[in-house]
């Protein structure tokens, strides 16, 4: 198991919002949209990178739904968005 401290920065900001778009529920799908609009237009594309890491690691996973493709928190993903905030 990783520790948070082991993420880099933009990666815990990522997974953050990933877990506060999908209400840190396990079940829940969003689009990519809905993960960057939290962040400045200028690091869209960063954390659009850094979901890509985050599927490679564990802690989100990929779902082809019709036209786009939507996210979802994995279990490890959704402890680690919970211990990044101290739940």
């Amino acid at each position: 198991m990783r520790h948070t401290g082991e993420l880099p920065v933009i990666e815990r900001a990522t997974l953050q919002a990933l877990a506060h778009a999908c209400n840190y529920s396990l079940t829940a799908h969003v689009p990519i949209e809905a993960v960057t609009r939290n962040f400045a237009r200028h690091l869209r594309g960063d954390a659009k990178k850094a979901l890509k890491k985050l599927r490679s690691k564990g802690y989100c996973i990929e779902h082809p739904t019709g036209r786009n493709r939507t996210w979802q928190l994995s279990s490890e993903g959704l402890r680690m968005a919970k211990m990044n905030i101290g739940i």
